[in-house]
């Protein structure tokens, strides 16, 4: 885990792009784009209305785009995600809510 570079308060709203290094924790409102080398935390109050690019993304609020993850997307049971994901690991909790597509870089033993 990185430095925390931000956290985006429960008041603020941020409409913009996102980009670097370090952690970033989102409890308000975020719309735009993220690229981040490193992990992008939504908590429960957190609404996330963007297309992302991230290492991990762990999401326990809301989140509205499409995801792409270098290492691993995590959605807790009470969180709720719309938009497709690519990533090697994918982790949906039971209760959690999921619309979209998941695309997981997975070699069968023919493409070996």
């Amino acid at each position: 885990m990185a430095e925390t570079s931000g956290i985006i308060g429960h008041e603020t709203v941020v409409k913009g792009n996102i980009s670097g290094s370090g952690d970033v924790i989102v409890q308000g409102r975020l719309e735009g784009t993220v690229s981040l080398k490193d992990e992008l935390t939504i908590e429960e109050q957190g609404k996330v209305f963007a297309d992302v690019e991230v290492h991990n993304l762990s999401v326990h609020g809301e989140m509205s785009g499409d995801i792409a993850a270098v290492d691993k997307v995590t959605i807790a049971a009470n969180a709720k995600v719309v938009g497709d994901i690519k990533a090697p690991r994918v982790v949906i909790e039971d209760g959690a809510r999921f619309k979209g597509s998941i695309e997981m870089d997975v070699k069968l033993p023919e493409d070996i």
